[in-house]
């Protein structure tokens, strides 16, 4: 497969070039999108000799997901993604008014949902979903000290820490980036400063800039956010929200309403076809308080942490309550194996580290480095095999069976 690589401004310049051993960037790589969406489809060789044709043309219907390989060194927008029928109907809505496709202030760019998976390839942070009320209450009220002198900036604080306090995040999320969202970014600009003055202090009990640290990883949220958005309203809503750490192979799945960002990390993401996105700060694009509202579950909400299932040894499956998608993760040890793998819908491999072959009936044998992906029909059967260390993850939509055919591991040399 041949696919877009997005160079969105949160991306990084590294990431690619070491996980892929790709030539180094000048500007920074955030996506590489595989699938059919109209936005940065796929294109598919079908031999050495054959030019590329679009996966669509491929395709018996529409391909229900899309599937990245995200690579974050800033924070991605705060957001949250609305329902099928919310889509429907807002998509309907500006089109009978006339908007252009590519009109700005655009909510709604297609008629999906867009639940999502993301399965961390390195070690990736992101917030999720608000958190309990008196979590959010005690690292909010810690930023009170540095903005103490500062009256209008000090009082915004102080309601939005009312508004938690009569656990309405409804409430402090209009209050935030609405009716007070100028004094807001005042004091998300005074904290940026005070952080960046102190920022050779040692995180202890209570700091010597005057915040007191009440969860321990509000120091690298606050220091995340504000190098890169220093004076966004955004801050005060990334910390309503819970903070998930995940290692290599955990995952979290977010559906619609789930206010979410990225902090920093590579993964693989995959989601239902569509990209449609209500945005709740850190980003200069539009902001639609009303409509991201009208979407965002404003409840408390538990970590959204997706477990795959274990099928056979180094083969897990991610299987979120979608129709759309669902993904296999295998892992191959130092000594290798082969991975046999039956297509029941239309599928995409990626490779993700080492190297493998790919050998089906149809095409014979190909050589797949990290980075590299393939297109599978349905009914095709392919046999992935490594002689060392290798990841691959295959996504399918989520009523593919199961692989028939139990991995093996390849003997020992």
């Amino acid at each position: 497969m041949i696919n877009s690589v997005r160079d969105y401004a949160w991306g990084s310049t590294t990431a690619f070039s070491e996980l892929f051993d790709w030539a180094p960037s000048p500007s920074p790589r955030a996506e590489i999108w595989m699938g059919a969406h109209p936005t940065a489809p796929s294109k598919v060789l079908l031999s050495d000799d054959d030019a590329a044709v679009d996966l669509e043309t491929l395709l018996d219907g529409e391909l229900p997901f899309l599937l990245k390989i995200l690579a974050a060194e800033r924070p991605l927008s705060i957001q949250a993604h609305p329902t099928k029928e919310h889509a429907e109907a807002g998509f309907a809505a500006e089109n009978a008014a006339g908007l252009a496709a590519d009109a700005p202030e655009r909510n709604y760019v297609d008629a999906n949902h867009k639940p999502e998976l993301i399965v961390a390839i390195t070690e990736f942070s992101a917030l999720c979903g608000f958190r309990p009320h008196a979590q959010a209450h005690a690292d909010l009220t810690a930023l009170r000290g540095p903005l103490v002198p500062h009256p209008r900036a000090l009082d915004f604080l102080d309601q939005l820490l009312q508004h938690i306090r009569e656990e309405d995040y409804a409430a402090a999320l209009d209050w935030t980036l609405t009716t007070a969202a100028e004094d807001a970014a005042t004091a998300a600009r005074l904290l940026a400063e005070h952080l960046a003055g102190e920022a050779d202090q040692e995180p202890e009990t209570v700091t010597t800039t005057g915040i007191a640290v009440v969860s321990g990883t509000l120091p690298d949220t606050l220091a995340r956010i504000t190098e890169f958005f220093p004076g966004d309203p955004g801050l005060f809503v990334a910390l309503m929200l819970n903070r998930v750490d995940l290692a290599p192979g955990e995952a979290l799945f977010l559906p619609a309403g789930n206010l979410h960002a990225y902090l920093a990390g590579v993964g693989v993401e995959i989601m239902a076809n569509s990209n449609n996105v209500l945005r709740g700060g850190l980003t200069p694009k539009r902001i639609d308080v009303a409509e991201l509202l009208s979407v965002a579950e404003t409840h408390v909400l538990p970590l959204p942490r997706c477990e795959p299932q274990e099928i056979a040894p180094g083969h897990y499956l991610y299987r979120p309550p979608v129709e759309e998608f669902q993904l296999h993760r295998r892992d191959l040890g130092t000594q290798g194996g082969t991975h046999p793998f039956t297509a029941q819908t239309p599928s995409i491999a990626v490779v993700v580290s080492g190297a493998m072959t790919a050998s089906t009936d149809s095409v014979g044998e190909m050589r797949l480095a990290a980075g590299d992906s393939v297109f599978l029909r349905p009914g095709e059967d392919v046999t992935f095999s490594a002689e060392g260390p290798a990841q691959l993850f295959i996504a399918a939509a989520a009523d593919a069976a199961r692989p028939a055919v139990q991995q093996k591991e390849a003997p020992t040399r």
